[in-house]
């Protein structure tokens, strides 16, 4: 334990006064996830979730700044920059003063769909919003996600009503808005409902360190059927901390893709409950470090009903003594079955130097079920290269078709107005050297 970690452990710091205008049920949650983070140690890392990053990294440095930053109301003049342009159903933003502006098509708003920040929608529906928030990612999840209840001050609530199909994909911008940015993102699909959700993290903080912790709760009613995507392109000067849960009721769908090129520390812990007979999830990851950076993504995949199904891909690809970290968790309860769970993790290694990790793990609690798990790493196949070479292609650009066509399949899965910035991503970051 350092010694940073004892001295906030031994010192009882008092949460901040009520503010004006805040709810006292909001703020009564947030005093008792405060009491709990002082409360709980620093994770240990003998558990596979923590092996290979130090907690310590994602500590707050100035916790009593930190403790001023509070959620702003929108202005009501909704900002002027990012219109909803035709290929997006809605597009929402946070400037760096943590004003969250949102703007929905007038087709959207007439379904019904509630696209707006976070901490109007709670202070407006208590009854709604309110019994949602922290019921995936509660306090007691852990001593990070406790950090993000208490000091949340910026984020975004979508609600999609029963029976509503939003062809148009829902795009989420969100900018490091200061030392430490505190995100929060609460999503509930009603049945038989349907919607695309870009969550993007990108963006240039000029402070020295910035980092970021988010929380994202996926609610998927019955029949619904819905794509979530992380993308996470902040500057290599940011670390960035991401808990995602999602629970997924009777015969509903949710598709989750995940990018990451950016940040010189990325954690993400992303799960979904399945929760209803007939459940469907699937996972997809590209993952392309460079330059020393640190990746380390869990995945987790819970299966609570019968009938239910789960896939995960995870491909990776690392240069420049990047390293990356994946653990990968597939538990089945008892008194289920006939349910099928696959996880797979590939990486690709350009060079020496680098280094990658990968433990799938399984906790089958039930007989009848059907579950594969694998993982690969190494660098490209010798015999590749020299089939391209020998047929004229540049080496450079040989190893550029290989790692084209190890992520394509992972790519093809998001919105295809997002497809062509993943591929410049990922070739961008391969550069003219190799």
């Amino acid at each position: 334990m350092t010694t940073q970690t004892t001295i906030l452990e031994k010192v009882k710091i008092g949460f901040r006064p009520l503010q004006p205008g805040e709810p006292d049920w909001i703020y009564r949650i947030r005093r008792e996830a405060w009491d709990r983070y002082l409360e709980q140690p620093l994770p240990e890392r003998v558990q596979n979730i923590w092996r290979y990053t130090a907690p310590e990294s994602f500590l707050a440095k100035n916790i009593d700044a930190l403790m001023n930053l509070y959620p702003v109301v929108p202005d009501g003049s909704n900002g002027k920059p990012y219109p909803v342009t035709p290929e997006y159903a809605a597009i929402g933003y946070n400037l760096d003063n943590r004003m969250t502006v949102t703007k929905m098509t007038p087709e959207i708003s007439a379904k019904g769909v509630v696209f707006k920040d976070i901490y109007s929608a709670l202070r407006e529906n208590e009854g709604f919003a309110g019994r949602f928030l922290g019921k995936l990612v509660g306090a007691s999840f852990g001593k990070f996600e406790a950090l993000n209840l208490a000091l949340w001050n910026t984020g975004f609530f979508l609600y999609i009503p029963d029976n509503t199909v939003i062809e148009k994909p829902i795009l989420m911008n969100r900018h490091p808005g200061g030392q430490f940015t505190m995100g929060r993102l609460l999503v509930v699909v009603g049945r038989n409902s349907e919607a695309t959700i870009i969550d993007d993290y990108a963006g240039e903080c000029r402070l020295e360190d910035p980092a970021a912790n988010s929380v994202v709760e996926i609610f998927v009613g019955d029949s619904s059927r819905v794509r979530y995507v992380n993308l996470q392109r902040l500057s290599s000067r940011c670390s960035s901390y991401i808990t995602q849960r999602a629970q997924v009721e009777q015969n509903g769908s949710l598709y989750s893709i995940f990018g990451a090129m950016g940040s010189a520390l990325s954690k993400v812990n992303a799960g979904t409950i399945l929760n209803g007979k007939g459940a469907d999830s699937r996972m997809y990851g590209v993952l392309f470090g460079d330059n020393g950076q640190h990746f380390d993504y869990h995945t987790m995949h819970h299966h609570k009903a019968s009938e239910s199904y789960s896939n995960i891909d995870f491909k990776v690809i690392l240069k420049d003594k990047a390293n990356s970290a994946y653990t990968g968790l597939i538990r089945i309860e008892k008194e289920t079955a006939n349910c099928e769970a696959y996880q797979e993790n590939r990486n690709l290694l350009l060079n020496k130097g680098t280094r990658a990790e990968s433990i799938p793990e399984l906790e089958i609690l039930a007989d009848q079920v059907r579950c594969t798990h694998g993982a690969t790493m190494g660098p490209i196949d010798p015999e590749m290269l020299f089939y391209l070479e020998s047929r004229g292609v540049a080496r450079v650009e040989a190893v550029k078709m290989i790692v084209g066509g190890f992520v394509e399949p992972t790519i093809s899965q998001i919105p295809s107005d997002l497809q062509p910035v993943l591929r410049n991503l990922v070739l961008d970051k391969l550069g003219s050297e190799l």
